[in-house]
């Protein structure tokens, strides 16, 4: 009977080690699936981010170009009128300020 109970805990301890070594590469697997889970994440993670900074860039630069564009035309314009203004005009201007200097 005793040889009967040694060969159960024999038989027992293999099928622990047996469901140890089950775990351990299960655990493994688990292990090695979340490590490239996590790498194929990261990877669509900075692939987004990348296109959204490219859609920012652009978007920013489109609106400083129509900012741009904005100040050009005002200021084409201001040197417009300075352009219409009249030689007498300007004569006038050029006298009133040389009296006040010289005063």
């Amino acid at each position: 009977m005793a040889k009967e109970i040694l060969e159960k805990i024999k038989d027992a301890e293999r099928e622990a080690d047996s469901i140890i070594l089950s775990s351990n590469d299960a655990a493994k697997d688990i292990l090695k699936n979340i490590d490239e889970k996590i790498k194929s994440d990261s990877e669509k993670i900075l692939l987004e981010a990348s296109k959204e900074a490219e859609s920012i860039k652009k978007s920013s630069v489109e609106k400083a170009e129509e900012k741009v564009k904005f100040l050009l035309d005002s200021e084409a314009e201001n040197i417009k009128k300075i352009l219409e203004i009249d030689d007498g005009r300007i004569d006038k201007v050029v006298d009133l300020l040389a009296e006040r200097i010289v005063k």
